[in-house]
Order: structure tokens, then C-alpha cells, then sequence
């Protein structure tokens, strides 16, 4: 808009009709000027205002600059032509035009403050935040300079400075909705979701139009677990914006957190529709369906990810990821993922070897191939190529910090225990709830870090027994430097393959003695790893060759666990379609431990017993439920029987009504391959009468190592022939089975609360810090 008076009549009358809005009639009175004074630059410059307001770029950069070539010493025209410049997405010529624009007037805080959007448009944050300073400098009431200094900060990461910049600017304009949807998304960089929903809620009643504040609500409730009002938001946002892609992403993570599978796959579908060259719907849709199983898909839409963005390093290791599918369709499909997984690992290395794409990876590359040990085989080959991997790349990108000394005469060990864990979790209850209660605070100083966003009263538990206990830190950095600070002479981690930030921190060196337990029962790959501490029960003879840490056998079960309080409760059979008169066989674990190779075993033992029930349990999407039940169909066919009479699969179980299933089974088939842990534990109160057979690697050998050390080793199997045959006998055999349970009654609770493990703990802990 024009803003200064001339003493030309013509002039004044184009510039009024300009200030009123009337854009065609002023335009038309700018041109009549120029026809008859070609060398009025002020008209020119005019013109090409109205070519810029009306959207016709390239027409306003050729009328302002013949302003220009007129009167060089025009600085409004240099300012505007450079607005029209970066709109184009010419921005190195619009920086040049405002440093022209401010040569002529260095006071002019508004082409400072364009100039700070230029320059943070091509990557110069430091220069961009000087530029806002100087514009703030100039006019402390600018509040456009004050959002944009906000938004340089936030995507700085600095979330907490940014806050600051918009609330000084609301201090100037309260009633301003884009200040109110700003600030609201620093409150969410902060993990202050009420307060970044108030925030947005304000925007919306100063602008109930506003699509972007409705999507970004919708992402507050979203943090909040507020899955419907959230739904509710984004479909505000996208009856406001039927073309608004990432509200369509966005709705699609809440729909996928509702378990509506379907729907949220066709919102990634409309939002990559919307946006094809946008990695963000393509990344999302990928880890939708490599959750549910669909592994070439995932694939096939991580890889697209890429393409449209290579350097979205999550989409790059989800990418290698995916080729590890939840469950297997044949034994032969196994061989083919693992040599799929193994290439895609390189193809990982190599491209890693850009600059560009290594500092990318930086910030991922703590997500671990969870599902790679579920297939069966040693692992420490893969391991090795991605520990290594991930070690150089955080090494070169994150320098080690400097590291404690031993610890002086009289000072306690300080020790730092890394988990997301430190709530109602198996992990909880296997290595932290014994650690926390039963390690001698005379000798170690405990420190937790509880890398999760999730708590409960298990977390406020944990804090109250630690020396010092941190959580709620925003990212990984902030992670680091937590635990730098502490200067923990030792971390230990209660798992490695589970959590994304615990693999980030493992993978780099920040104690002198880092070591893991089993939680995840599978090695590391990790030069930063020292020790795996492990079970002395659980290992078979050549478990050293099953890791790249040194293996530390602690004694029995390697772990001080503690039972549940309150006893369990018994289930009516009949509403589950149980027969009680029928032998009932319950083998209700997680369905990536069943691999193809032994689904013979059940029809086998459904042949040797006669009338009898299965029972399974789902897992949390039907897809892959439906292929494990499409195998057992096939295995129950090859020996003439009909799967569906013999086996029933039950939907997921809470915790407490699993255990209490648990009590009508007569048998309890504990999988080959990999074992039951806490749950043969837990069902230990039913007093069982488990079958099990010990595997060649410790993840198939837990519940082998439990009846072990209560002393009932008669239903370990020597062979999967014997473990049939053990199987059919129980269920047949009323009179041994009565005594197996005895037996385990007598003795579960050598299981339980063993404080001989934790001394072991700690004097392992204290010896390796003394030769650190």
C-alpha cells in the first residue's frame, strides 16, 4: 500500500483509491501516470504494488524495476520488489534487492525484518536471527518481527526462546490468532500440551476459520490421548481445507491410534494425494503397514518416502526395518527376509557415506530391528554391521563427553540406569523394580532416566527410590546431556532393542562401564556396549558366540523378581467357547515367537491327545492373526485334521483376566524358539504344568531355566518328538499331572526374590568399575 502523500493531484487520486482497496481503478490510474510521464518512478513503483497485491509476480518484479531503473534511490521499491522475488522463489535476488533496500535506509525495520525471512529461507539461521534483532531494535513494538524471530527460534529447536519472542508480541497484540497458534506450537516442542491447546483453543475464538490452529489442536489432543475430540479437530481443519495434506496425515496417526486401520491408510491415501512430493503421509503410511504385517507394502511406501525426501532418515531405516516382518507365511520366507534385511543394511551403509545423509541418520539412528532375533538365528553378524554403524555415525556427530574417574575412597559408585521403562511395564517388574528396592545405596548412588513420555504410579514409585531421577526431557540431546552431567561411572540398561532413545544413548559412549541385561534378549552389534548381562541358567554352553559384549553370567535366573500381590482370579471357560470336560493346552504368547518351522508340533500333540483345545491370542491387528490362523490351518491339514475344531484364538488380554485364563488350562505349551519370561512367572500362580524345550540361544530358554531352578525339570523336553510326547502325557494322565503341579507348588517360590543375584550384581559393578 502506498504510504506518503504527493503533491501530484493524479497521484494523490490513484494513491486514495489504492488506500481504499480499490486495486483495478487504482491500477488504471497508476497507468494512466506512466502513459503520460514515462519517467515517474513513483507510478512504476505504485503499479507493480498492485501486480504484487493481485498476485501477478513476475509483473510486478518487471513494473518495480522499471521503478528502479527511474530513481535508484527508492528504498520501498527495493523492499517490495524483493517481497515479490522470494514469492517466486528467487530468493538469492530478493536478499540482494533488500540490501539495497537498507543501504538506503539503514532505519527501515521492515526490510530488516524481510530480510531476516530471506535469509532464514536460505539457511542462514544465525544471520536471520541478527536481522530480526535489528528490526526489534528499530521498532519494539514490531510484532511481525517478534513472530518471525519465534519462529527462527523454534525451528532452532529452541522452543523456550521462542516462547518468549511470542509472548512479547502478545504483550503488543493480544488479540492476534497467529501469535496464539505459534506459541501454542512451542508449548507443544515442550511437551506442555494442556497449556498448547489453551493456546490454540484462544487462536480458534479469535479466528473460528483458522485450519491451521483447528490441525494443530487436534495434534495437542492427539499428545493428550484425546483421540475423538482430536479426530473431531482435524476434520474441522479439513472442511476448511479439503485439500490440506497434512491435516489428512495427521488424522490419519489418530485413526491408526483408534485402531481403525482401514481409515487411517485412506487418510494417508488423500493426503498424499494432496501432497505426492511430501515424505510425511508416505513415512506414516509405511509404519502403518509394516505394524500390520504387510512387509512389501511398508517397503514400497518407506522407499517413497525417501524419494521425496533423502534425507528423511526415519524413512530410511524404517525402510531397512520393514524387511522384517511381524510373523512369517513359510520357513523359506525367513531366509528370504533375513538376506532382504542384510542388503538393505548395506544399501544403509553406503548411502551413509554422503555427509548430508550421515548427519541425517544422526538423529534416528536409534531405532533397533526389534523384530530381527523373532527369526531364529544367531544374530550377531547383522548386529554387528548396524552397532557399528550407529556408533560411527553418533561418534562423529556427537563427540564423547569427558568421563568420570574411578570413584575416590569412601564415594559411592554412581549409577546410572537408562530405561523408558520405569513404569507398568514387563521390563518394570523383570530388572527395575529388584534394582531399585534391593541394590545396597551404602555402595551405589542410583540415577534414573526415564527416557519415556509415559508415567504412572509405578514412575512416581521409581522416582521416590532413586537418589535422582530424571524425566520428561523433550529430545535426545537434552537425553545426553542429562546423563553427562551425572557423570555416572556406570550405565546400565534394563533393555537395548526395544526403546528408539535408550538404543540412541546406548550407541555412544557416556560412562566408563555401559552394560545391558536381557530385557531384549538379543546383542547389541554396539562397540560402545561392554558387558551383557545375562543368565547363568538361561545360556546353553556356547552362548559367548551369541554376542558381541562380553557375556557376564550372573547366577540362576539373572533377575530379582517379585511376584504379584493379589492372587488370581478364575474365568468362566464357557463364554470363551471352552469345554472343560475337553484337555485344554494354553500357549498364549506374543505370535512373533511361533515360527513356521515348528506349527507341526500342535497338530501332532492335538493327534496324540485326542479331543482337546489350542488357545492363542491375538495380537493387536488382525492381519497378522490372520496368517498365523491361515498356517495353523495348513499344518492341521498335512496330518488330516481340521485346525478350526482344534484350535481357538482369543482376542488381546489384559494383563490380569490373561493370568486368570491361564487357570483353566491343563497344560501351558511354552513356544520353541522363544520362550515365555515374565509370563511363565506370572502363571506360576496357577501352580502349572509347563512344557518347554530349551532352544540353541537364551530367548528360548527362559522357562526351561525357571523350572530348573525350582527343581521340576520333568516336563523339559530333551527333543520336539519329546516335547509332543510330554504334551499328549499330560493332558492324558490325570495322576501326573496332579504330581507336576504339586511339585511346582512346593517350589515356584525359589523363583522369586533372589537377593543372591543382587549381591552378584553388585560386585560385578564394583569389579568393573575398578579395572575401568
Amino acid at each position: 500500500m502506498p504510504q506518503a502523500a504527493s503533491p501530484d493531484p493524479d497521484m494523490q487520486h490513484a494513491m486514495a483509491l489504492h488506500q481504499q482497496g480499490r486495486l483495478a481503478d487504482a491500477e488504471c490510474a497508476y497507468a494512466a501516470i506512466t502513459q503520460r510521464h514515462p519517467e515517474h518512478a513513483e507510478a512504476w513503483h505504485l503499479l507493480g504494488v498492485v501486480a504484487l497485491q493481485t498476485g501477478r509476480l513476475e509483473r510486478a518484479v518487471d513494473l518495480i524495476g522499471a521503478a528502479i531503473m527511474r530513481d535508484a534511490g527508492i528504498a520501498g521499491a527495493y523492499n517490495n520488489r524483493a517481497i515479490a522475488l522470494r514469492r517466486l522463489g528467487r530468493l538469492e535476488a530478493a536478499l540482494d534487492s533488500l540490501d539495497r533496500a537498507i543501504a538506503l535506509e539503514p532505519d527501515n525495520a521492515e526490510a530488516h525484518n524481510n530480510r531476516g525471512t530471506m535469509l532464514r529461507a536460505t539457511g542462514r539461521p544465525d544471520a536471520a536471527r541478527a536481522a530480526f534483532d535489528r528490526a526489534i531494535a528499530l521498532r519494539p513494538d514490531y510484532v511481525e518481527a517478534h513472530l518471525n524471530r519465534g519462529l527462527l527460534l523454534r525451528a532452532a529447536g529452541d522452543a523456550a526462546a521462542a516462547l518468549d519472542s511470542y509472548r512479547q508480541a502478545l504483550a503488543l497484540r493480544p488479540n492476534y490468532p497467529a501469535l496464539h497458534y505459534n506459541r501454542g506450537n512451542a508449548l507443544l516442542d515442550l511437551g506442555r500440551h494442556e497449556a498448547a491447546l489453551a493456546s490454540y483453543e484462544t487462536a480458534l475464538a479469535l479466528k473460528p476459520d483458522y485450519a491451521e490452529a483447528h490441525a494443530a489442536r487436534g495434534n495437542a489432543l492427539l499428545k493428550l490421548s484425546r483421540l475423538d475430540a482430536a479426530l473431531a479437530s482435524f476434520d474441522a481443519a479439513i472442511a476448511l481445507r479439503p485439500d490440506y495434506a497434512e491435516a489428512y496425515g495427521d488424522r490419519g496417526n489418530v485413526l491408526r491410534r483408534l485402531e481403525q486401520f482401514d481409515a487411517a491408510l485412506a487418510s494417508y491415501d488423500r493426503a498424499i494425494a494432496a501432497k505426492p512430493n511430501d515424505p510425511g503421509p508416505w513415512f506414516s503410511r509405511g509404519e502403518l503397514l509394516r505394524f500390520q504385517g504387510r512387509a512389501d507394502e511398508a517397503v514400497a511406501s518407506l522407499n517413497a518416502a525417501v524419494a521425496a525426501d533423502p534425507l528423511h532418515a526415519g524413512a530410511r531405516i524404517a525402510a531397512c526395518m520393514a524387511e522384517l516382518p511381524i510373523l512369517y507365511r513359510s520357513e523359506a520366507e525367513i531366509a528370504t527376509r533375513r538376506r532382504r534385511y542384510l542388503a538393505s543394511l548395506h544399501r544403509l551403509e553406503a548411502a551413509a557415506e554422503d555427509p548430508a545423509v550421515r548427519h541425517a541418520l544422526a538423529g534416528e539412528i536409534g531405532a533397533q530391528p526389534f523384530y530381527l532375533p523373532y527369526q531364529g538365528e544367531n544374530d550377531t553378524g547383522p548386529q554387528s554391521i548396524h552397532g557399528r554403524l550407529a556408533c560411527r555415525i553418533l561418534a562423529e556427530a556427537w563427540p564423547a563427553p569427558r568421563l568420570p574417574s574411578r570413584p575416590a575412597a569412601g564415594e559411592r559408585i554412581r549409577l546410572g540406569i537408562v530405561s523408558g521403562y520405569f513404569r507398568d511395564h514387563t521390563i518394570y517388574k523383570l530388572f527395575l523394580e529388584g534394582w531399585l528396592a534391593e541394590l545396597d545405596r551404602g555402595r551405589f548412588e542410583v540415577i534414573g532416566f526415564h527416557v519415556s513420555h509415559l508415567s504412572d504410579r509405578v514412575t512416581a514409585r521409581s522416582a521416590a527410590q532413586c537418589d535422582r531421577f530424571v524425566q520428561g526431557l523433550p529430545d535426545h540431546a537434552a537425553w545426553r546431556a542429562a546423563i553427562a552431567d551425572a557423570a555416572p561411572h556406570v550405565l546400565l540398561y534394563a533393555e537395548v532393542g526395544m526403546d528408539p532413545v535408550v538404543g540412541w544413548l546406548a550407541a555412544q559412549r557416556l560412562a566408563p562401564v555401559q552394560c545391558l541385561t536381557w530385557g531384549h534378549p538379543e546383542t547389541t552389534g554396539m562397540p560402545t556396549m561392554d558387558y551383557f548381562l545375562t543368565s547363568d541358567l538361561m545360556e546353553p554352553p556356547d552362548a559367548a558366540l551369541h554376542y558381541t559384549e562380553r557375556l557376564i553370567r550372573l547366577p540362576r535366573l539373572g533377575m530379582h523378581y517379585t511376584p504379584d500381590e493379589a492372587p488370581p482370579v478364575a474365568v468362566d471357560p464357557v463364554p470363551l467357547g471352552l469345554d472343560p470336560a475337553l484337555p485344554i493346552f494354553w500357549s498364549g504368547q506374543t505370535q512373533p515367537k511361533y515360527l513356521p518351522s515348528y506349527d507341526w508340533i500342535f497338530p501332532r500333540i492335538a493327534q496324540e491327545t485326542g479331543a482337546c483345545r489350542l488357545v492363542f491370542v491375538s495380537t493387536v491387528n488382525p492381519g497378522p492373526t490372520a496368517m498365523f490362523r491361515e498356517r495353523l490351518a495348513r499344518a492341521f491339514a498335512a496330518y488330516g485334521l481340521d485346525a478350526d475344531q482344534y484350535c481357538l484364538i482369543l482376542p488381546r488380554l489384559p494383563h490380569a483376566r490373561f493370568v486368570g485364563v491361564v487357570g483353566l488350562a491343563d497344560v501351558l505349551l511354552d513356544p520353541p524358539g522363544w520362550s515365555g519370561g515374565k509370563s511363565t512367572l506370572d502363571c506360576l500362580a496357577w501352580n502349572p504344568a509347563i512344557v518347554t524345550w530349551p532352544g540353541p540361544f537364551m530367548r528360548g530358554r527362559h522357562t526351561a531355566a525357571i523350572l530348573r531352578r525350582i527343581g521340576c525339570e520333568a516336563t523339559i523336553a530333551s527333543s520336539l518328538d519329546d516335547y509332543v510326547s510330554i504334551a499328549a502325557r499330560l493332558a492324558r494322565d490325570a495322576g501326573w499331572r496332579a504330581r507336576v503341579r504339586q511339585d511346582v507348588a512346593a517350589r515356584k517360590h525359589l523363583a522369586f526374590r533372589d537377593l543372591g543375584y543382587v549381591r552378584a550384581l553388585e560386585q560385578f559393578l564394583a569389579d568393573a568399575v575398578a579395572a575401568c
